[in-house]
């Protein structure tokens, strides 16, 4: 929308420039809020705090790349030996061992005490 604004160039063009800065603000006011209210949600979803949420979105996200990498193996493997007993030798990566898995990455993160930061004390006398 910034972008469109800088665009927005001329004499008649006030009205849909002002229009386009309100928007703007609006825009911001909105993403401000949302990001106030992502701790608190998190919280009331079980999680202790948005580190413990990110690291187990990351381990779930590889979790489902590994088993979209697996998937795509297979879909080639059984695209190359279209015999009936191939298909049998190969069979697709399991759907639901991979959602208990998530599952479990889930319930195990959220049952985690949160790690309390340690502060660094820095005693510049005694170097």
């Amino acid at each position: 929308m910034k972008q469109q604004l800088a665009d927005t160039k001329g004499l008649f063009k006030v009205k849909e420039r002002k229009a386009l800065e309100v928007k703007i603000k609006e825009t911001e006011a909105e993403i401000a809020d949302r990001l106030d209210k992502i701790p608190d949600t998190l919280k009331e979803d079980g999680y202790p705090d948005v580190q413990v949420f990110m690291r187990t979105f990351r381990e779930m996200e590889s979790v489902v790349e590994q088993y979209n990498r697996d998937l795509a193996e297979w879909k080639y493997q059984v695209s190359r030996k279209p015999t009936a007993t191939a298909k049998e030798q190969h069979r697709p990566p399991e759907k639901q061992s991979v959602l208990k898995h998530l599952r479990e990455i889930q319930e195990r993160n959220k049952q985690k005490p949160p790690q309390k930061q340690r502060k660094k004390s820095i005693d510049r006398d005694s170097r």
